[in-house]
C-alpha cells in the first residue's frame, strides 16, 4: 500500500502543473494493487482508455496476469455495435434526431445498459420533455 501511495504521490507532482499519468505508472499501480490502484490514480481523469489499452498491451507483453484488466476495459470502454463506447450508468450523452426519407424523426439509442438483447422488450413512456426507457 505504502509504495502505491507513492506511484500516486509521483503521478499527481503538483497543482501547478499539468497533472501526467504513463502507462508505467498505471501498470505499478495495477501490479501493486490490482483495479484499486488503476482507479485511484485515474480518477476524475478523461480519456484513459488509450493509457488502458497501452498497459494492457504491455502487461501480457510481459506475461504478467491480466483478467481484471481486460474485463474492466471491455465492460467501460468497448465500443457498441456501430463504434461509439458504451454508455454507463448516469452518463448524460447528446444524440441527434434523424430522419429517413418522409418518415417522423427518431433517435437511435444503446440498449446494452438496460440488458436488452435483440428481440428484448422495453416499456417506453412518453413525456411532455422526456421518453422514459426501462425494461419490461
Amino acid at each position: 500500500m505504502k509504495i502505491l501511495n507513492e506511484v500516486l504521490m509521483i503521478a499527481e507532482k503538483t497543482k501547478s502543473k499539468r497533472k501526467l499519468v504513463s502507462f508505467k505508472d498505471v501498470q505499478i499501480a495495477y501490479l501493486v494493487g490490482d483495479m484499486d490502484g488503476v482507479n485511484k490514480l485515474l480518477k476524475d481523469r478523461k480519456n484513459t482508455v488509450v493509457l488502458l489499452k497501452k498497459t494492457l498491451k504491455e502487461l501480457k507483453a510481459a506475461g504478467r496476469k491480466t483478467e481484471s484488466l481486460e474485463a474492466y476495459i471491455a465492460a467501460h470502454y468497448e465500443p457498441g455495435a456501430r463504434g461509439r463506447s458504451i454508455p454507463s450508468l448516469g452518463q448524460e450523452r447528446l444524440y441527434k434526431a434523424q430522419r429517413i426519407h418522409a418518415g417522423g424523426p427518431f433517435l437511435r439509442l444503446p440498449l446494452t445498459p438496460l440488458g436488452t438483447d435483440k428481440g428484448g422488450v422495453v416499456i417506453v413512456r412518453f413525456e411532455p420533455d422526456q421518453i422514459v426507457v426501462r425494461n419490461a
